[in-house]
């Protein structure tokens, strides 16, 4: 009782001093968004928030993206880059010991992660704790870890190729990509009305896309890959090269 209390009371107190430091107003803070071209008062300036150089929309661009300005890469973007780390990883999987130890670390973090819940229980769970449900929920889809090296090997290799080397946007970008692989929790059962009428119901929600769980799920699958994209990533960008050439975008 006096616990309950007690930490109701400290997070009224936390409340209270965000209010206050949001109210401080601009004292070192830019006015206006440092995005080239926006011209929006920063969070700060307005008093909404308190990101000193950036608007409300590049922040909320930010969490949900990795970048202020960099929209997620599109599944028919990436395609190249998978279908050819994906033929690389094959061919090397056997022989290669980064690649070996990579995959088997992998497998180690989805059988790690724990028990899978719904999507619509997700809301007020620390970010940690969705990032090993997520990882969990790959486990359950049977997600093959050779797939996920491969995509971290794929996503790498397009943010090399378009110089987005920002660690974040990488990691963001990387979990985006595997979790479209057991994305949110789906059901269909028959339900039966007082006419004996059958009718199909169907449930599907998503967790939502955004924040500290990105990144958290991006590291965790990320670290394991590191000496793979050390040894090989270039060798992945020389295949993608050879198969379907440079980047659109680039000259």
């Amino acid at each position: 009782m006096f616990e309950g209390n007690a930490a109701a009371a400290s997070r009224l107190r936390s409340r209270q001093l965000l209010r206050d430091r949001i109210n401080l107003g601009p004292l070192t803070a830019a006015s206006t968004c440092a995005i080239p071209g926006c011209g929006r008062a920063t969070m700060k300036a307005a008093k909404i928030g308190l990101a000193p150089h950036h608007c409300r929309k590049h922040v909320e661009h930010r969490a949900r993206h990795g970048s202020y300005w960099i929209n997620t890469y599109a599944a028919s973007e990436l395609k190249p880059y998978l279908s050819a780390a994906t033929a690389y990883v094959r061919l090397w999987a056997a022989t290669d010991k980064f690649i070996a130890a990579a995959i088997a670390a992998v497998q180690a973090a989805l059988d790690e992660a724990g028990p899978v819940e719904i999507a619509t229980r997700l809301k007020g769970m620390p970010a940690t704790k969705r990032a090993k449900i997520g990882l969990a929920r790959l486990r359950v889809a049977k997600v093959k870890p050779e797939r996920i090296v491969s995509i971290v090997l794929a996503v790498t290799a397009l943010c090399e190729e378009k110089a987005h080397r920002t660690k974040e946007f990488r990691m963001v970008q990387i979990c985006k990509a595997v979790h479209r692989l057991a994305s949110g929790t789906h059901k269909v059962w028959q339900v039966e009305d007082y006419q004996g009428r059958k009718r199909r119901t169907e449930l599907h929600a998503f967790p939502r896309s955004s924040g500290p769980v990105l990144r958290l799920m991006g590291r965790a699958l990320e670290e394991p890959c590191e000496w793979v994209v050390e040894k090989h990533l270039a060798g992945v960008l020389a295949v993608k090269i050879k198969r379907y050439g440079r980047h659109p975008s680039l000259p």
